[in-house]
């Protein structure tokens, strides 16, 4: 009695594990994840901004091209003595001044030609181009680390399901392994071997619930509040690929690729910037108007008030012919041309990354759905040899071991194909991502793909179905 108290104790733990998880938030779908994650995501939303402030670069380079329009003035006061004499007679009585004056200037340049304005303009559209594909990156980044971590707290909370499951078949073989010991019809060995089990899924539990734990800390972290995911698994796989599309693959990354975009906008600036620094050399000519006026109603040095006031415009073209900048110009040419190299070998290496990532990526497509279709016949295996090893425990041609042995290898197929299904649609996220054509749409198949799961429960049925 004292045995089946413990177990139904066990139990109540188990459920009451999951439970304690879910007191807080709302239900949230993969696509509610992806919402939320859009919005609250500090890296995305760093990212929304880099490309809010590097739009403003265009038109930045534009105005360098039009009129530059500026207004000086300024109005003084000045007061004093001063002794004034026609004999040179020192003694002569102070005289106090006071006077005023005030000056303004108008002043219109547009410039005709500065080759260095052509370049950075060029330049500007390139770090536009850069910023968009960099955004590009950051959303398929998003993408892919939303899947990965709603993925991993599913897979988490079906660990801890597969565990209870198997606590429970446990305390179920314990109770029938202590009566049949005390009837005579079994062994001391096989209670003590239904204890030991026992003993080891509630250490594997507690295992699975730390690690559910982090892995709700780190969604946590994703969309910035405590959320409750129901329970949802992947009972279908992605439609299997040829090994023959490798090469469409690489193709459509070389040409779409965020990085390979990213890196090729790099160079450009690069280049734009030699051109830059090489037009330090050359002259400028821009045309010039200005209008000023004047007013001083006297000065400190004169005798009688004389007030003058002027008003004077001018007009013309300005040519600026650079000669000799103490090696700065020659030095920034030279500074420019080894960044360009630098852009070119990571252009370089961009190219490499990404066809290492694709290859990566289709043989881990491929291997995972070899996977899926090896662990899917597994657990079916895995079902059939618990009820065969369950009859022939009644009828005493296989001992309890037996059926815990097998059991536990049902759960652990069932555990090992959930994990696998997920790892071929993660595979499948990132080989997508490698093109850059991954989109929220991806996740909507993702879910048509899930099924709910009752917390609490394993079902193998579901599991095997294909």
């Amino acid at each position: 009695m004292r045995d089946k108290v413990k177990g139904k104790l066990l139990n109540l733990l188990c459920c009451s594990g999951l439970m304690g998880l879910s007191l807080t938030g709302h239900a949230q779908s993969l696509m509610d994840v992806y919402q939320k994650a859009r919005t609250q995501d500090n890296l995305y939303g760093a990212a929304r901004r880099a490309l809010e402030a590097s739009l403003e670069k265009l038109p930045q380079a534009r105005a360098g091209f039009l009129p530059n329009v500026s207004v000086v003035a300024n109005k003084n006061h000045q007061a004093g003595e001063g002794w004034f004499s026609s004999n040179g007679y020192s003694g002569a009585p102070s005289v106090s001044r006071d006077v005023r004056s005030w000056n303004w200037t108008t002043q219109i340049t547009q410039p005709v030609i500065r080759w260095n304005n052509w370049a950075a303009y060029g330049q500007a559209d390139a770090q536009v181009t850069q910023a968009k594909e960099q955004f590009v990156l950051a959303e398929q980044e998003l993408i892919v680390r939303t899947a990965q971590v709603y993925f991993d707290v599913q897979v988490a909370m079906q660990s801890v399901q597969v565990a209870e499951a198997q606590l429970q078949a446990i305390n179920e073989q314990l109770t029938l392994a202590q009566r049949t010991y005390e009837v005579g019809m079994g062994t001391i060995t096989d209670v003590h071997e239904a204890k030991a089990k026992q003993a080891l899924n509630l250490a594997q539990r507690v295992t699975a619930m730390n690690d559910l734990t982090t892995k709700q800390a780190e969604l946590e972290k994703l969309i910035g509040e405590y959320v409750d995911l129901p329970p949802m698994q992947l009972t279908k796989s992605l439609p299997a690929l040829d090994a023959t599309q490798l090469n469409d693959w690489l193709t459509v990354a070389m040409q779409k690729n965020p990085q390979i975009r990213i890196q090729q906008a790099a160079l450009i600036v690069a280049e734009k910037e030699v051109s830059k620094s090489m037009a330090a050399h050359a002259p400028t000519l821009d045309i010039v108007a200005n209008r000023a006026g004047s007013y001083s109603s006297g000065s400190l040095s004169s005798p009688a008030d004389l007030s003058t006031q002027t008003l004077s415009h001018q007009r013309g073209v300005q040519l600026t012919i650079p000669l000799f900048a103490g090696g700065a110009t020659q030095s920034k040419v030279r500074e420019s041309v080894a960044l360009e190299e630098k852009a070119k070998e990571e252009l370089t290496g961009a190219k490499r990354n990404t066809s290492s990532q694709v290859r990566q990526s289709f043989a881990g497509l491929m291997n995972g759905q070899a996977q899926v279709e090896a662990l899917e016949a597994a657990v079916e295996a895995s079902q059939n040899s618990v009820e065969s090893n369950k009859i022939g425990f009644k009828v005493g041609t296989r001992i309890n071991p037996d059926v815990l042995n097998a059991e536990q290898q049902l759960y652990t197929a069932m555990r090992d194909l959930s994990k696998a299904r997920v790892d071929a649609v993660m595979q499948s996220l990132k080989l997508k991502a490698t093109t850059g054509s991954l989109d929220g749409d991806d996740l909507v198949v993702l879910e048509k793909l899930m099924q709910p799961v009752q917390p609490g429960t394993s079902k193998p049925e579901a599991q095997a179905s294909r």
